[in-house]
């Protein structure tokens, strides 16, 4: 829980401010607010797309030997998803905040 919680604090803020300071100040709102939708929708599709990928289905949620083996597999989805994410972000952020540095001193 601890490396969960310092990975979102080191992911999450940045990501956020990110996202806030590419609008400009007057739609900081509506930037707000599309930020904390797609994180909403991503977190729904996780939830409710990755059992279906594991193939966990209705009886296998009472069936505790299904339901283990499973959830290993789902894990091991969720970490290589979430590495892929990092290796993303830090390809792909640093170069988007250079650019908006450059228009903000602009």
């Amino acid at each position: 829980m601890t490396i969960f919680g310092l990975g979102l604090a080191l992911t999450v803020a940045p990501l956020t401010a990110s996202v806030l300071a590419a609008a400009p100040d007057r739609r900081a709102g509506i930037a707000s607010g599309i930020n904390n939708a797609v994180a909403r929708s991503g977190s729904l599709l996780a939830v409710s797309a990755l059992p279906l990928v594991v193939g966990l289905s209705g009886d296998d949620y009472n069936v505790p030997a299904a339901l283990d083996a499973q959830y290993g597999l789902a894990m091991w989805i969720s970490a290589v998803l979430l590495a892929l994410g990092g290796v993303m972000a830090w390809f792909t952020i640093p170069a988007g905040m250079q650019e908006i540095e450059e228009n903000v001193g602009a």
